[in-house]
């Protein structure tokens, strides 16, 4: 009997690769890989598109004695990868308000709005900002006429805030509502989002802005590594740029997307972030001891003078993805807590005479609240703007704000998806 193994001379030796097969079977590899890299990128772009025009145009950015504010009278849109295409319409006095500047109408109880990108409704319709929502829903809850006027800014922080103050008394207000993000705390003492090099006389860059010079300006820097650093210095830098070229790509803006709609595996990814996660952590870094005194340093300002003209000052924090989410899922790692920026802010609050509102207990009974935020991003859909809405309107007419304070009443069903 013949083994089947020894038929059509299958025990002969196998020919041994030729020397241009090893160099094709790589670069077949290689051209297989970029193939699939370039089509995965071409995918990507063709899902998050962004627009060419950007609302920085309608901003002065150079300006430290009132950090950044808008130009009266403008109109820009913008579209960033996961938003869809947004107006931004600046009233004459330089304001996202929906109406225009000017007295208080008789009999009217006017909350001026301020703060940063969350306040000013960043990525999402004016008409559907919890700032155009909140003042509808006061009114039926109270049956008073409720005003709200937004004076929020993009990279509106608690030093500007402070410096733009005279413009906020100016509109008469009954109440100074000032909704804070941990960014607002991060970034406490922030005026300008982000200024040039030296010797550029103070210019500020636009980060959206054209690409124009770019090109020499990298061929700059390669003469200027070569240069000035060693060999191993010099590919320990081009592998960092790499890593950040790598890091804006479509592709790895797909792979975040997709990874983030998570809310575990978003969550554990944002803790590993020991500089985003300050906020979160338990035992509290120096720098963030002193971003706190700060905080309290321009809200005593703000407080004193909104007494000057009787407004009651009103603060919350509004919890950005991860914090939302760490509520909404009860449990969270040794070393975190989602409510200590609450307690840490309430407790500087009200030591200087303001109300102290909270909405973060409110995310406890919402199943998964992050996804009413963009997931890179991180800032609010519409969906969320409007569950803002609700939270701050339960909160502000719950008692703590006696002019507005209701014994009962109907609550609208909340979204929990964009």
């Amino acid at each position: 009997m013949t083994d089947a193994s020894t038929e059509g001379g299958s025990n002969k030796k196998e020919k041994p690769l030729s020397k241009i097969d090893w160099v094709l079977l790589p670069v077949l590899s290689l051209v297989t890989i970029v193939a699939i890299v370039c089509s995965v990128e071409t995918l990507a772009r063709f899902l998050y598109t962004e627009s060419n025009t950007t609302t920085i145009k309608c901003l002065v950015v150079n300006d430290p004695t009132t950090g950044v504010r808008a130009i009266p009278n403008t109109n820009c849109s913008q579209k960033i990868f996961e938003s869809e295409l947004t107006n931004y319409a600046i009233n004459s006095c330089g304001h996202r308000a929906g109406i225009e500047c000017g007295s208080k109408p008789y009999g009217t109880y006017r909350i001026v709005l301020v703060g940063s990108s969350f306040n000013y409704g960043m990525w999402v319709p004016r008409e559907k900002s919890f700032a155009a929502l909140l003042p509808v829903e006061l009114s039926r809850r109270t049956g008073r006429r409720v005003e709200l006027y937004n004076e929020a800014m993009q990279w509106g922080m608690p030093h500007s805030v402070d410096l733009r103050l005279n413009e906020v008394l100016a509109a008469k207000p009954d109440m100074i509502l000032w909704p804070l993000t941990p960014t607002d705390i991060k970034s406490v003492d922030m005026t300008l989002p982000y200024v040039g090099p030296p010797g550029n006389d103070g210019k500020v860059i636009d980060t959206h802005g054209e690409a124009a010079g770019k090109i020499l300006e990298g061929w700059r820097r390669v003469e200027l590594a070569f240069t000035a650093k060693s060999p191993l210095e010099f590919i320990r830098d081009a592998w960092k740029r790499l890593v950040s070229t790598l890091d804006d790509t479509r592709s790895v803006f797909l792979l975040q997307h997709i990874l983030f709609k998570s809310q575990s595996q978003y969550v554990r990814q944002y803790l590993m972030q020991s500089d985003a996660s300050e906020y979160l952590q338990t035992e509290p870094t120096a720098a963030w001891v002193r971003n706190l005194a700060h905080f309290a340093g321009y809200f005593a300002d703000v407080q004193a003078q909104a007494d000057s003209i009787g407004a009651t000052v009103v603060v919350v924090i509004l919890p950005e993805r991860a914090q939302a989410a760490m509520i909404s899922m009860n449990e969270w790692p040794t070393g975190f807590d989602p409510y200590k920026l609450g307690d840490e802010v309430r407790s500087i609050v009200m030591s200087y005479g303001g109300t102290y509102i909270d909405i973060l207990s409110g995310f406890r009974n919402i199943p998964n609240p992050e996804r009413n935020y963009l997931p890179v991003d991180g800032h609010p859909y519409a969906s969320g703007q409007a569950l803002i809405s609700d939270l701050l309107a339960e909160a502000l007419t719950s008692g703590a704000v006696p002019a507005l304070k209701v014994a009962t009443g109907p609550q609208r069903a909340r979204s929990t998806s964009p």
